[in-house]
């Protein structure tokens, strides 16, 4: 089952907002620093988090759909795997902005079906972006906490090319669209200035470009990012 939820032209973020929020989650950066409160500082507002996903694609179609045929992500690409690092900045001890890069990477699989009635490889797909958000703790007297999230940003998809019948031919260019994820899980505070958590994340991008009209034709992905992350205080 497909989840449609970019649109296919991919454009669902304006790049201003991208950087109205940007200037919103750093103003209470520079604010905390005007006032003393250095990363050494007894505030302990300041912190980095570094994660490892299994990505695995649960919708959006990775060539075009007839009446006859219908060629989703999942068809031409395996599992993958990625990982993010985010700088966070603690408004109060629930609310955190964040800035993150995210780099993610599909492996190709070989595929029957759709244009490719006799078969073909898929080369890797990879993803790299860059977005803001915030993160919303609960339970802030406990060790263990539910959060929920959500991000908003940028990412270049990698070109892709299909080897058919032992040629090599273009598929997708490399393309930059908009990209989100949102979701939530459950984090462990360690020490003060640590903490372990596990999430699951709902992430989307935009169509990639086809070089290939009409049998590259796609919309955008969805993926189902389920991660393992740490987060320290400075």
């Amino acid at each position: 089952m497909r989840v449609n939820i970019i649109k296919e032209g991919g454009q669902i973020v304006n790049r201003k907002l991208v950087v109205i929020l940007t200037t919103l989650l750093l103003t209470p950066s520079l604010f905390g620093f005007a006032a003393g409160e250095t990363p050494t500082g007894s505030t302990d507002k300041l912190g980095a988090s570094f994660t490892l996903s299994l990505v695995p694609f649960i919708g959006g179609a990775s060539g075009p759909t007839t009446l006859l045929s219908e060629t989703d992500y999942a068809d031409t690409f395996d599992t993958g795997y990625g990982g993010r690092l985010e700088l966070f900045y603690d408004w109060n001890p629930s609310l955190r902005g964040q800035l993150g890069i995210v780099h993610n990477r599909w492996g190709g699989k070989s595929f029957t079906g759709g244009e490719f009635p006799v078969g073909a490889q898929f080369d890797d797909f990879r993803l790299t972006g860059f977005y803001i958000g915030v993160k919303y703790r609960f339970r802030e007297a406990s060790r263990l906490r539910p959060f929920v999230l959500g991000n908003l940003g940028v990412a270049r998809l990698s070109s892709v090319k299909v080897t058919d019948r032992g040629s090599e031919i273009p598929y997708w260019g490399d393309t930059i669209r908009d990209y989100f994820n949102l979701g939530g899980g459950l984090e462990y505070r360690v020490t003060k200035r640590s903490a372990i958590y596990l999430d699951v994340r709902l992430e989307a991008f935009g169509k990639p470009d086809s070089e290939n009209y009409p049998i590259a034709e796609a919309t955008g992905g969805q993926s189902l990012p389920i991660t393992v992350g740490f987060d320290i205080r400075f």
